[in-house]
């Protein structure tokens, strides 16, 4: 249901009025009960922006009458004032200010009848402008929607900043929501702090018109477009706004956003890079050696391994367990049973030295930087690949091929599909099968999840040769922590150039 404009009202010819009730006190000055004026015009989405703006005044003049002395409500000058400037007879001048919600940042100050009548036109400019946008292709109902009557209250970045709250909850901290920040808060800077309710396909088309400027590639533009979309339909579904989404239609037609399609990696692959020499060689930190091996023998995602604190390795109804509280989706939080390989290598025994030694995390000497745990995890197993004793140089054979070669290998052992994406993490529900909505994750028992993992075998990689003793990392792990501290103490110690000094020099270089 539509926001009824106060003080509009039609004539039997189509025309529309303005109708102002004199209060009381001010008939016998003003000498009539009403008064009304033709804002000369049939079309209702003009007039209900002209009779806004003028009730809005005239509630505002009232309002400043009413804080005069007791008892006592004189007609303010003014209102005689304004009403003969809207009669083509009245040459008086008056002062007044009009906002025009042009995506809420125009405002118009009249100090004469000339002016007001210049401001009633960008007004109804602006009203028409709205018109031909629906017109084009949204029909009428949406401009008469985006009115500046429909106003919902809730500015633009307060209602980012709660929707990306809200998606904390099921999304990576290390990945997606940092895109979607990004986009809204690109958005933001272009729109201004608008009204929610005032964010209209012109607003997103001019943001997507900037990115193209500046030689943004097609699919970026598309994620920062999907990211609003996506907010907007949650605008108005938690009813914030009651509008159409502008975002929707806004996408580059052809430029879709496609994953990296990663290679898994062959036996002869696997035996290189596991080949005990070299790897343990290389691998001198227990994310290097670790963090590998549990992606290959589990399909976890790089963030998802590094980021594990010791509580998440851990003995459910008997079943030594991953227990991955959260990662990319949604999807990713899952219950992954400790292959035995893992078991055979010392996994476990790592999880009891780190915890004896008194640290809280499996790989207690890294910190959380921009992109998550992971960085330099996956950078070292780039130089391992890149190195001549492994030699794998193929660009779609990264650290996350390990995902993907797990998931082959499952498909390749039969293991059905809602058992693979039980493990994985991936949607139980994405429909990819006509079965795939009658499959739920609470009948995917530790046993099953179990007998499924244990398909993951890789006879070229003997995990045997590649077992280190249990406390084998903590000397390694101490020097790095203690290294880590030393660093934060001296940038601590180094004095800081105060905001006045650096003005002060400026100045002089200047001068």
């Amino acid at each position: 249901m539509g926001i009824k404009t106060p003080r509009l009202i039609q004539d039997r010819c189509g025309v529309f009025y303005f109708r102002w009730i004199v209060p009381l006190s001010w008939r016998p000055t003003v000498g009539k009960t009403e008064i009304r004026r033709s804002l000369r015009t049939k079309d209702a989405a003009i007039a209900r922006q002209s009779a806004l703006l003028l009730s809005i005044h005239m509630e505002a003049l009232m309002a400043a009458s009413k804080r005069g002395e007791p008892g006592s409500t004189p007609v303010p000058p003014e209102v005689q004032r304004i009403f003969d400037g809207l009669t083509e007879s009245a040459g008086q001048a008056y002062k007044t200010k009009v906002r025009i919600f042009a995506d809420g940042r125009a405002e118009i100050e009249a100090d004469t009848l000339e002016e007001a009548k210049e401001a009633r036109a960008m007004v109804e400019a602006h009203a028409k402008a709205r018109i031909a946008e629906a017109e084009a292709g949204r029909g009428a109902k949406k401009a008469l929607s985006l009115l500046p009557s429909s106003l919902c209250g809730t500015r633009l970045k307060q209602a980012a900043a709660d929707y990306v709250e809200e998606r904390r909850a099921a999304l990576s901290e290390t990945g997606t929501i940092p895109k979607i920040k990004g986009a809204l808060k690109a958005f933001a800077e272009l729109a201004g702090d608008i009204d929610v309710a005032m964010a209209s396909s012109a607003t997103v088309l001019d943001y997507k018109k900037k990115m193209l400027a500046e030689k943004k590639a097609g699919t970026t533009v598309n994620d920062h477009i999907g990211a609003l979309v996506g907010f907007f339909d949650w605008c108005i579904d938690n009813k914030i706004a009651r509008m159409d989404n502008p975002a929707k239609g806004m996408q580059i037609v052809g430029a879709h956003s496609k994953a990296v399609a990663y290679k898994p990696y062959s036996d002869d692959e696997l035996a290189s890079i596991f080949a005990p020499g070299p790897y343990l060689k290389r691998m001198k930190l227990p994310d290097f050696y670790w963090g590998p091996l549990i992606a290959l023998w589990s399909g976890a995602r790089a963030e998802e391994v590094a980021s594990l604190e010791l509580r998440q390795i851990r003995q459910e109804k008997g079943i030594w367990i991953i227990d991955i509280e959260k990662g990319k989706t949604e999807n990713a939080v899952r219950k992954v049973p400790v292959h035995s390989k893992l078991l055979e290598l010392g996994l476990v025994e790592h999880r009891d030295a780190m915890a004896a030694a008194g640290h809280k995390q499996l790989f207690p000497h890294l910190t959380a930087g921009k992109n998550g745990f992971r960085k330099n995890m996956c950078r070292m197993f780039g130089v391992h690949l890149d190195s001549p004793e492994v030699g794998i140089v193929d660009s779609l054979k990264v650290f996350h091929s390990f995902r993907h070669t797990a998931v082959t290998k499952l498909t390749s052992e039969g293991v059905n599909d809602g058992l693979k994406k039980a493990l994985v993490g991936h949607d139980l529900d994405s429909r990819d099968t006509a079965h795939d909505g009658y499959i739920h994750g609470e009948g995917l028992t530790l046993p099953n999840l179990r007998k499924a993992i244990e398909k993951l075998d890789f006879p070229t990689v003997d995990a045997a040769a590649l077992r280190l003793p249990a406390d084998h990392f903590l000397p390694a792990v101490a020097k790095r922590i203690a290294q880590a501290k030393a660093s934060r103490a001296k940038a601590a110690a180094k004095p800081r150039k105060s905001k006045q000094a650096t003005a002060a020099r400026i100045i002089v270089e200047v001068r």
